[in-house]
């Protein structure tokens, strides 16, 4: 068996989602533009690179990268500022990536956040800083950010992997898996998204990792 582990960040590995929006709505504000949507849903991909670009494009003339990337270090910068105290661990996290380690399963991040928050969360919980991170800033949709996971995987632990799994909390998390044919272990306590899981016949899904042999348990249910 070889399986590799592909852990989404904000709100499945940190529990970030509300600090990271409150900072992503202040710093859009801060570039003259409309809030964050209370509906994320609404745009096209679940990713911060995507959102800004969407909603900078729709208001104003001469986008560039350079935009994004100024956008990206002012986001960093205001949740350094006023939310870092706020970054907390999904409850068990830490102890779990170290569970995976000693049994010997590689994993590797894939965010739909950009690099400089996402690593910020991550070192700020004290979550391992060696595994594969691929994150928005170098892409737009989650499935190529997950598929940059995998590739990053394969050359770091020298190996090919039979199977992958992904953890996520979000409807986003999962759709991607499907569309890449991967497998899905959901992170989440919330009715509506349990509710839509269920009927998307996702199996596997935990509050968080404090029952860490039932969730590595579900990790090797799959089929490899």
């Amino acid at each position: 068996m070889s399986v590799l582990v592909v852990f989404d960040i904000d709100g499945t590995l940190t529990d970030t989602v509300s600090l990271h929006r409150k900072a992503f709505h202040e710093v859009l504000v801060s570039f003259g533009l409309p809030g964050l949507s209370s509906e994320v849903k609404e745009y096209k991909h679940h990713t911060d690179s995507h959102i800004f670009k969407e909603i900078y494009t729709s208001y104003k003339d001469g986008w560039t990268e350079e935009i994004s990337k100024k956008f990206e270090e002012e986001l960093t910068r205001n949740i350094k500022e006023k939310f870092q105290n706020g970054i907390s661990e999904i409850s068990g996290a830490r102890i779990f990536l170290e569970k995976l380690r000693s049994e010997g399963i590689p994993f590797a991040y894939a965010t739909g956040s950009f690099y400089e928050p996402a690593f910020l969360k991550l070192e700020y919980c004290g979550l391992p800083l060696d595994a594969p991170l691929a994150t928005a800033s170098s892409f737009y949709e989650r499935e190529s950010i997950v598929q940059f996971a995998m590739a990053e995987s394969h050359k770091k632990y020298s190996k090919q992997f039979s199977k992958t799994i992904c953890f996520g909390d979000g409807i986003w998390d999962s759709k991607t898996a499907q569309n890449l044919g991967l497998g899905f272990v959901g992170i989440s306590d919330d009715p509506t998204l349990l509710s839509e899981w269920k009927d998307r016949e996702i199996r596997h899904v935990f509050r968080d990792y404090s029952d860490e042999l039932s969730v590595l348990s579900a990790i090797l249910s799959f089929d490899y």
